[in-house]
This record gives C-alpha cells, structure tokens and sequence, in this order.
C-alpha cells in the first residue's frame, strides 16, 4: 500500500464524521451485548457479576490488547478480573474462553448460512473455500468440547503436554459442563448473533461514510476470516486485519478505500481502549500488576 498513500489520505479526509460516529455508536454497542453475554455465560461457572462489571472487564481488556499478543490478548486481563468474583480461578477463565468461542463461532455460522443463500453472488472462490474451512474447523471445536466421547479419541495427544494434563483436564471437564445448561447457551446465542449484526452494521457504516457500499452478505462472508486473521500472532492483530481487510473488501471498493476502512476501525479500537484505560486508571478496584495477572495466567 505504500504506493497509495495519496489515495488513502484523500479517501479519510472524505470521511462523513456523522456516519463514523453512529458506526462507532453500533461498535460499542455489541461490546456492550458482549458483556451482557459474559455476564450469563459466568453464571453457570457459579460467578457473579453486575453487567457493570462484566462491561469494566470487557472495556479493560480492549485497553491491554494494545500491549498483549494477537486481538485477543486483553481476554487474559478480563479472565483475570473475572478470577477475583471466585475462589475457582479455572472456572473463571473458563468462561471467558466460552465467551470469545461462541461470539466466534456465532459469526462463523452466520457467514456460513450467508453463504448458502448467496452461493450465486459469490465470485471469489477464495472466499467460500475459507469459510467452509473455518466452518468445519470450528464444527470440529464445538463437537470436541460438547461430548466427551469424541473428546476421547484425542487423548493419546495429551502425552505431549504432559506436565500440564491436569490442569487441561479440568478445564475440559468446566468446558464440557456448558452441554447441560441449553437455554442459557441458547440465550448466550442469541445475544451473540445480536453482538454480531451490529459489528456488522458498524463495519457498514464505516463503508458508506467514505462514501462506498458493500452488501451485507459480502459482510457477513468477509467479517469472520477478517476476525480469525487477527487471532494470529501480532499485537491487537495489527498489520493482519488490515492486510486481510485489503485482501478481502479490496476486490469490492478499491485497495485505498479498503485500507482507509481498516484505518477507521483502528480509530475505533482506539477509543475503545482509551474508555477502558479510564476505566483502570480511575477505579481503584482495578489498578493490579500486571505480574499478577501473568502469574494467574500461568496457573
């Protein structure tokens, strides 16, 4: 992209400030259905929270992804926080990792039925074979973590972290109890698919506010490999989400458009994290070492 510096730059300055703001606006709020989500999820570990507290938690972990590997850094910084509501530090973290699997898999699913319905529209094959890809790996991950039975015919591969095997164990064991508590999962879902339009009408928004257009099914299929590029080694998935978002929308609106884009979720991520670094620098309750969280982390 350096050869577009000029173009990206041009396409910013023509950016409808209104449109960004009701984009953010939208951003925010499936943050806010996130942690709504997290709330529930932690109750079946026997954790409770007030939704101010699990949207603190959320809000701060936005903050230590700027500092943490890859955009889901900051989870361990919210797992942390979420330790300290019970003495079950494994049941905590738990719960975060059912949260970020099932906002995951909740956007994957959409962008598979996205995909069937859209199956003549879609031109770039590239695209259809990632998401049946990601699909089925994560088919794979829900099918290993709800029934022990087929979980079982992995075991031989515990040899290789042996010294950690109980500690897996009894992860799996808080993992697989998710199975018997259906409504709550099936109210989890649907906050989940909630959080997830309106990511994706925020993403749109930012689209039209440089004064492009992309059709919600190109949306929904392109969002979800966006989001698990990100989860690959960086730091809050810099660098990976924005080549990915050229990769992907550049097709659709032009490299330059595609890239600024990428720069207007950047700003976003932005003030996300700045409201969770108020939220830590000014609430006692929250100002710990970052070596204790390391220190959780490790246990």
């Amino acid at each position: 992209m350096r050869g577009k510096y000029g173009q990206i730059v041009t396409v910013l300055k023509g950016t409808d400030l209104a449109l960004f703001l009701w984009g953010t606006l939208a951003y925010m709020g499936a943050h806010l259905s996130a942690s709504l989500r997290l709330q529930l999820i932690a109750k079946v570990q026997n954790i409770t929270m007030s939704f101010a507290e699990s949207a603190s938690f959320t809000f701060i972990g936005y903050f230590f992804n700027n500092f943490l590997p890859t955009a889901i850094g900051g989870d361990v910084v919210k797992a942390y926080y979420v330790s300290r509501k019970t003495p079950n530090k494994t049941s905590a973290y738990t719960s975060v990792f059912i949260d970020r699997a099932t906002g995951l898999v909740t956007m994957i699913f959409m962008a598979f039925i996205a995909l069937i319905f859209a199956q003549n529209n879609i031109i770039d094959l590239r695209v259809k074979y990632m998401i049946y890809a990601i699909a089925a790996l994560s088919a794979l991950g829900v099918a290993f973590m709800a029934y022990e039975g087929f979980a079982r015919k992995f075991s031989p591969l515990l040899a290789i972290v042996r010294p950690i095997e109980d500690h897996l164990k009894k992860a799996y064991r808080a993992i697989n109890a998710y199975r018997h508590h259906k409504l709550l999962m099936l109210q989890t879902l649907v906050i989940s698919v909630l959080s997830q339009l309106l990511f994706f009408a925020g993403m749109g928004m930012l689209v039209l506010s440089i004064g492009s257009r992309i059709s919600i099914f190109d949306i929904l299929l392109r969002m979800p490999i966006i989001s698990m590029m990100s989860l690959l080694p960086s730091i809050n998935g810099l660098g990976l989400r924005e080549g990915a978002t050229v990769l992907l929308f550049g097709p659709l609106i032009g490299e330059a458009g595609a890239f600024a884009v990428s720069i207007l979720v950047i700003a976003e991520l932005l003030i996300t994290s700045i409201i969770g670094g108020l939220i830590y620098a000014f609430s006692p309750q929250f100002k710990v070492k970052l070596q204790e969280i390391n220190k959780e982390a490790a246990v």
